[in-house]
């Protein structure tokens, strides 16, 4: 194979699912097809373009009510050996927000972290080498140019009631663990490209 594969922060959920008998879960073959052949979709909806359209916005309420004071968005992408990833904050600790679409969907994440999110802050904390992240979830105003020109505003909302957060930190244990699964899913790519070599360009 040209390419080694590295996952991406966003992706480590996709891979650490358990699969039966010690093998890769059927996500985790799925998802390593759709890399081999490059085929992975951008997925599009009204829900990641206010994430878009308020991110900074969601960073200024972090940095305000967690005392920061003033954060910047990070462009840095990093990546190692196994790793690629780009958080939304990086300072003292890693920051990565959430914007919810609506007051519904902001209170059905309070009550525990969602573990696919965890996954992707503990590769965050690796590549970038801090002790702790954060998981901010803001309400942000839903702008009309993601709802069909229907604004949804919670500014009558005190500020309390429209952010809290998940702390996670970092534990180099799991982190060998993703390590681990990283390279099997090394070996089953391997075996993959070996055997797609045996049939392309033939008669089976």
């Amino acid at each position: 194979m040209e390419k080694q594969f590295k996952v991406h922060c966003s992706q480590i959920h996709k891979i650490m699912g358990a699969g039966k008998g010690g093998n890769l879960s059927q996500t985790c073959q799925t998802f390593l097809k759709e890399w081999y052949a490059n085929d992975q979709e951008q997925i599009h909806s009204k829900y990641l373009d206010k994430g878009n359209y308020v991110e900074e916005d969601n960073i200024d309420f972090a940095a305000r009510v967690l005392g920061y004071g003033l954060l910047e968005k990070n462009t840095e992408s990093r990546s190692d050996d196994y790793f690629i990833g780009c958080c939304d904050v990086n300072t003292d600790v890693i920051i990565d927000v959430k914007s919810p679409w609506n007051r519904k969907t902001f209170l059905d994440s309070i009550e525990e972290l969602d573990p696919n999110y965890e996954w992707q802050l503990r590769g965050y904390m690796r590549l970038y080498n801090k002790p702790k992240s954060i998981l901010f979830y803001g309400l942000q105003n839903t702008p009309p140019e993601v709802n069909y020109e229907n604004e949804m505003v919670f500014d009558h909302l005190p500020e309390e009631e429209r952010w809290f957060a998940f702390e996670v930190l970092r534990d180099e244990s799991i982190e060998a663990l993703i390590i681990e699964r990283v390279i099997k899913c090394r070996g089953w790519l391997e075996e993959w490209d070996n055997k797609l070599k045996t049939k392309l360009g033939r008669v089976n």
